[in-house]
């Protein structure tokens, strides 16, 4: 009976000390990758703007840490992992949450945040220019804080925009250094808010669900929207664009579509632009079940002459073959 007991006793203790070898090994470098310590705060980054009806006025924030909205992770690896840097759509950090999760899987380190929580505006009816102001001043700035971070390969940084967040790494791709960045990844830009830039430094894959109708009127797609250019505001951080004139107050051009645009940008370094279409995905193919759908408004039927498209989401086949165009995309940027 004794003997018994005693080898029930080292079966549980071999069991256990299994259990918490393999929760340490395997548990805890997820838990540390998103918890990781040593980020210095720099509350001096922030600011707190205000929000006048869609307009958002005063300055706006860079970037800190420390904001709760921040999620820098850093998978295990032998060797330091490039890293993916997502920047959100109009709905806020929730609009790339579940892509960055992905990259995540797939070896990546990623940083995700929330610009408006940053701005310490809450999410609601915001113009889309003011909306790719707050992300391009606080994404730039994330750009620069990973630059000395020692847990990633600072070679090799990409950026990932959805909607608003896509038009607003087309600027990026106009400002951050080739030295640094690898690629930008566009996911259903829109030429309306602060334009596209006249020059860009840094290769673009650019990405549109063929279903994708989001804020295009008369039963067109996402790619060729055009609108009035008083939608338009130039931003003076931003570089050089169309905005310069097509904006508020400046009408000398016709609102480019996002593939006019691509055909009449100036790249330096060569750097090339791809524009792909994914079947069975409408905007975002990240943001859930494919629902295609329109809106109207007083607004929008003043400004578009009729309703618009507001066709989401995609099917579980789109977002793999979403996510098989973007590994693709950057295995071949990450390449020495």
């Amino acid at each position: 009976m004794l003997g018994d007991l005693l080898m029930l006793y080292k079966i549980i203790q071999f069991k256990t000390i299994f259990f918490i070898t393999f929760f340490l090994t395997t548990l805890i470098p997820l838990v540390q990758a998103k918890t990781l310590s040593g980020l210095n705060c720099m509350p001096e980054q922030l600011e707190t703007p205000n929000q006048k009806g869609l307009e958002i006025h005063g300055e706006l924030s860079g970037f800190d840490p420390c904001n709760k909205t921040v999620e820098f992770k850093v998978p295990s690896s032998a060797s330091k992992p490039s890293l993916i840097i997502s920047v959100h759509g109009g709905g806020g950090k929730k609009d790339a949450l579940r892509i960055t999760n992905e990259f995540y899987k797939m070896g990546y380190a990623t940083l995700i945040f929330d610009a408006y929580d940053m701005n310490s505006i809450p999410y609601g009816k915001i113009g889309n220019a003011y909306r790719q102001m707050m992300l391009l001043q606080t994404s730039y700035a994330a750009y620069e804080w990973v630059l000395n971070r020692p847990e990633i390969d600072n070679s090799k940084i990409f950026f990932y925009g959805i909607s608003n967040g896509a038009s607003t790494v087309l600027n990026l791709a106009g400002m951050v250094n080739p030295v640094h960045v690898r690629g930008i990844i566009a996911e259903a830009p829109n030429p309306i808010g602060i334009g596209y830039p006249n020059s860009i430094k840094i290769p673009i894959q650019i990405i549109f669900g063929k279903l994708d109708d989001l804020s295009a009127g008369g039963g067109k797609k996402r790619w060729e929207i055009s609108a009035p250019c008083f939608l338009n505001r130039r931003f003076d951080f931003a570089p050089a664009g169309f905005s310069e004139d097509c904006r508020k107050g400046k009408n000398k051009i016709k609102m480019p579509t996002t593939l006019e645009w691509v055909d009449t940008v100036n790249r330096e370094n060569n750097a090339e632009i791809d524009v792909k279409y994914i079947d069975n995905m409408a905007h975002g193919g990240f943001l859930g079940q494919l629902n295609i759908s329109t809106r109207k408004s007083k607004r929008i039927m003043k400004v578009f002459k009729g309703p618009i498209g507001w066709s989401e989401g995609g099917t579980p086949e789109a977002r793999k073959e979403l996510i098989s165009i973007i590994d693709n995309y950057l295995s071949k940027r990450s390449q020495n």
